[in-house]
């Protein structure tokens, strides 16, 4: 367990307190290196929360049993049961006096407003970005989401930041079309990238393959938006930012674990030079996509 590292800010003192008590969080995001989102596992006792303001964008949706959900709306006190998959939304910066009787088990996702305004800055959207407050709402894509960010963080990321931050946007630009305050459907970017940006863009990647990649920084190299920087990427190579990247990292794993009897790398050595948090992140990835565990796979070289 860890503490919460989304962040609310008490309405009376102005001070910034943990989202969730001591000992509440069950998984978090946070060591992933997702760039714009956090997401964590928050599992808290009955409680009632002091009044307090959203820093970032917020969500929780529900994964535990149904619930008696009750916030504090002007004067008077509002209830609804949550079921399973129903979400709540609210803005940043927006008030909040929730309280709840019995354990409350949810996903707690939070987005940076700065991460949401760069990543769409070139897809036409005028002012503050603000979404739509909902309470026990229903959205399937909203529960795929969650499912997906929740097997991520139980994962360890393998996939890594690169991964998390392409989830962050194509998360993000559901929420855009469907509950912002101007709901409007973004027009997908048209074309693709350049041989000349191609070739640029694929110099810089596997001159960086042990790094950790940002589609932030990579788009910041076109001068593009993350958002029209990965659909321009898709459309060239057929293949997200993340899929390209893991799909070299491996090749590159491949190479290093044939010739590894002359070189004397370990396997934990492999997977630091292709840019693996560890053995573990390496092996996990490794299967799945050659199918074999990297010692399998030296086995069948050697």
């Amino acid at each position: 367990m860890t503490d919460s590292r989304i962040h609310l800010i008490d309405a009376d003192t102005e001070q910034i307190f943990p989202a969730a008590p001591q000992g509440a969080v069950q998984l978090s995001s946070a060591a992933n290196g997702w760039r714009g989102i956090l997401v964590e596992h928050h599992c808290i006792p009955s409680m009632e929360m002091s009044e307090h303001y959203v820093q970032g964008h917020r969500l929780i949706v529900h994964i535990g049993k149904p619930i008696e959900y009750e916030w504090r709306d002007d004067s008077r006190w509002r209830s609804k049961v949550l079921q399973p998959g129903a979400f709540c939304l609210q803005s940043h910066g927006e008030i909040n006096l929730p309280r709840w009787h019995d354990t409350f088990e949810f996903l707690a996702i939070a987005l940076d407003p700065a991460f949401l305004a760069h990543s769409f800055q070139d897809m036409g959207l005028s002012g503050a970005i603000r979404f739509q407050v909902r309470r026990a709402a229903f959205d399937p894509v909203i529960t795929q989401f969650a499912r997906r960010f929740k097997t991520e963080i139980e994962s360890g990321s393998y996939c890594g930041a690169l991964y998390g931050e392409s989830l962050a946007i194509a998360f993000s630009l559901h929420l855009l079309e469907r509950h912002s305050q101007h709901p409007k459907s973004i027009s997908q970017p048209k074309g693709k990238l350049t041989s000349i940006q191609l070739w640029e863009l694929i110099e810089l990647i596997h001159i960086n393959l042990s790094d950790e990649l940002s589609l932030s920084d990579l788009a910041a190299h076109l001068n593009l938006s993350p958002f029209h920087f990965a659909r321009l990427f898709k459309s060239s190579l057929g293949l997200s930012p993340h899929q390209y990247v893991l799909q070299n990292r491996i090749e590159r794993a491949k190479k290093l674990i044939s010739g590894s009897t002359s070189s004397g790398l370990s396997l934990a050595d492999i997977a630091v030079q292709v840019g693996f948090y560890d053995q573990t992140h390496f092996g996990k990835a490794f299967k799945r996509v050659v199918g074999v565990s990297p010692k399998g796979f030296s086995r069948q070289v050697s």
